[in-house]
C-alpha cells in the first residue's frame, strides 16, 4: 500500500538546482506548519510546468500580489540538512481549494502501490512568490538558442534550424 504524507499548509517552499548549468539537478524543498520537511527532485521541465500552472490559477482567479511588510516574518529561517521525506518525483499535480484560497500540490514518486504521495498546500501569496523563484532558478541556466530555442552550450552549438551549418572559428 502507498504511503500518503499530507503537510497541510506549508510554512516555506524554495526551489533550487544544484550543479553546473547543463548538468544540473532541480529540487522542490518544503517545511510545513508543523515542521516536517520534504525534498523533492525533479525535472526542469516539472518545475517549470508547476510554475506555470500557478500562474494560469493565479491570473484565473484574479490575484493581485501584496508584498508583506519587512518586519514581518512567521516562518522558519530556512532548510534542515535532511528532509523527513526525500524522493524523486514520478508525477505531480496541482489542484485548487477555491474557499481556502490555497493552491494544493502532490507529488507521487514512481514506485506505483509502494510508493509514497506527497499532499502539500499554500497561500497564494506564497504560490506567487514560489513562482517567482522558479522563474529565476530555471533561467540561471544556460541561454536558449535565438532561432531553436535549445540550450546554447559554452562549448558551442550546433541549431538544427541552421540545417547543420554553423560559423567556423578562426
Amino acid at each position: 500500500m502507498a504511503q500518503r504524507r499530507d503537510f497541510g499548509a506549508l510554512a516555506l517552499i524554495s526551489a533550487e538546482a544544484i550543479g553546473q548549468p547543463g548538468q544540473r539537478r532541480f529540487r522542490l524543498r518544503a517545511v510545513s506548519s508543523s515542521g516536517d520537511t520534504a525534498s523533492l527532485w525533479l525535472e526542469k521541465e516539472q518545475l517549470a510546468a508547476l510554475a506555470d500552472a500557478i500562474s494560469s490559477v493565479l491570473a484565473s482567479e484574479g490575484y493581485q500580489y501584496a508584498r508583506a511588510p519587512l518586519d514581518y516574518r512567521n516562518e522558519p529561517q530556512g532548510f534542515p540538512l535532511s528532509a523527513d521525506v526525500d524522493f524523486r518525483v514520478g508525477q505531480l499535480s496541482m489542484g485548487l481549494d477555491q474557499q481556502r484560497q490555497r493552491l494544493v500540490i502532490v507529488a507521487g514518486d514512481s514506485g506505483g502501490d509502494d510508493g509514497i504521495t506527497v499532499t502539500m498546500e499554500l497561500d497564494f501569496g506564497r504560490g506567487y512568490e514560489f513562482k517567482r523563484e522558479v522563474a529565476a532558478v530555471i533561467a540561471a541556466g544556460r541561454p536558449p538558442c535565438p532561432l531553436c530555442g535549445g540550450p546554447m552550450d559554452p562549448a558551442g552549438h550546433i541549431c538544427p534550424r541552421s540545417n547543420g551549418h554553423h560559423e567556423i572559428e578562426r
